[in-house]
């Protein structure tokens, strides 16, 4: 699409100056280091947008980047922005509760009720320290704290539900305007944290763009989502769950094609498999360094693991509105609930197999 190196670029230039201010500030603390601190963010600022002119060629992108770079490096400076702990914050906090304990009892408590807690809201608070072991250890971590794949298996439950709206012009803008105010509640009610926010802002980039007859690739949405949450929250290039969610995210895009490249499949089955496979080896590329970086541990078994775990918490994550909406029902609900506590069970006991390995 025409301009997105621009926008990428300079979402890029953006969330290095806020790296580089933040860099700075952490390295340089102290009343005399000013001077010290100034010197290193000026460096950054010119070596950076050079780096970016010198594959664009063009001066005018390079002092465009550049701008972009002062002003991540100035969106470091103001801080980040007032609101927590107000009243949204206070009432997404009870609302979550309430569905916890709901959650918890569909499931039938015990461990399939804090698992379930987990992987719909990502409420943790139930997970005892060994079930948490077993996640870890079998690369499942990633299940019970809320991401993108969240996002994406709730994105398409609620597409396929509101397909029975239509597929006229006004029907379409209806459908994507319930699905968005659905999925940024959710966002709201689980916390707004870096990967749920990246996923729900790429989506809605896209659907945006759907409406608007100009659709956004993958890289445009994801750098428009970076320069947003940044923006919003100059902390979060710093934090784990930005870096490990971006971090897959451009995986997605720049390694995965050429992994996919390496096999051509004969078959649908086949083809599918190799996708996932291919999907799974480029995320935990990029990923991997930081994983050991911050928890000093890789997950031998992380194929397995995507290959048995994700469908069973994509079966979870569809069975859970069935089961909360048909709870009442006298053999409908007990089907579901029943379909729902089997699916957990399965999920925590090939998890706690592939920890044991």
């Amino acid at each position: 699409m025409k301009g997105r190196p621009d926008i990428v670029l300079y979402a890029a230039g953006f969330v290095a100056g806020d790296l580089a201010a933040g860099c700075c500030a952490a390295f340089c603390q102290g009343a005399g280091t000013a001077p010290a601190r100034a010197a290193i963010l000026i460096i950054l600022t010119i070596l950076t947008p050079l780096a970016a002119a010198l594959v664009m060629g063009k001066k005018s992108r390079f002092a465009a980047v550049a701008a972009f770079l002062i002003l991540g490096a100035i969106n470091t400076a103001i801080g980040r922005y007032p609101g927590q702990g107000g009243p949204l914050t206070q009432r997404s906090t009870i609302i979550k509760e309430n569905i916890s304990t709901q959650l918890n009892n569909i499931a039938g408590g015990g461990s399939e009720g804090a698992i379930l807690s987990a992987i719909a809201i990502g409420d943790r608070s139930r997970i005892d320290r060994a079930l948490k072991t077993d996640f870890k250890r079998s690369g499942a971590m990633h299940l019970i704290a809320l991401s993108g794949l969240h996002i994406g298996v709730l994105y398409f439950f609620l597409t396929l539900t509101f397909a029975l709206l239509g597929n006229s012009r006004p029907a379409r803008l209806i459908r994507k305007l319930l699905i968005l105010a659905l999925l940024w509640s959710y966002a709201i009610i689980t916390g707004m944290s870096n990967s749920i926010l990246r996923a729900v802002i790429m989506i809605t980039v896209y659907e945006a763009g759907e409406l608007m007859d100009s659709r956004c690739d993958l890289l445009r949405a994801l750098a428009i989502s970076a320069f947003i949450i940044t923006l919003a929250n100059p902390d979060a290039p710093f934090q784990i769950g930005f870096q490990l969610s971006f971090g897959a995210m451009a995986a997605i895009c720049f390694i995965y094609p050429r992994v996919k490249a390496l096999l051509e499949c004969r078959t649908a089955i086949m083809e599918k498999v190799w996708n996932v496979t291919a999907l799974s080896i480029s995320c935990q590329a990029a990923t991997a360094p930081l994983v050991l970086l911050y928890f000093g541990t890789f997950p031998k078994y992380f194929m397995v693991t995507n290959f048995v775990a994700i469908p069973l918490t994509s079966a979870s994550i569809y069975l859970t509105p069935i089961a909360l909406i048909t709870r009442n029902l006298p053999v409908v609900g007990d089907f579901s609930q029943a379909a729902l506590h089997l699916s957990l069970n399965l999920l925590r006991t090939a998890v706690g197999i592939i920890a044991g390995l």
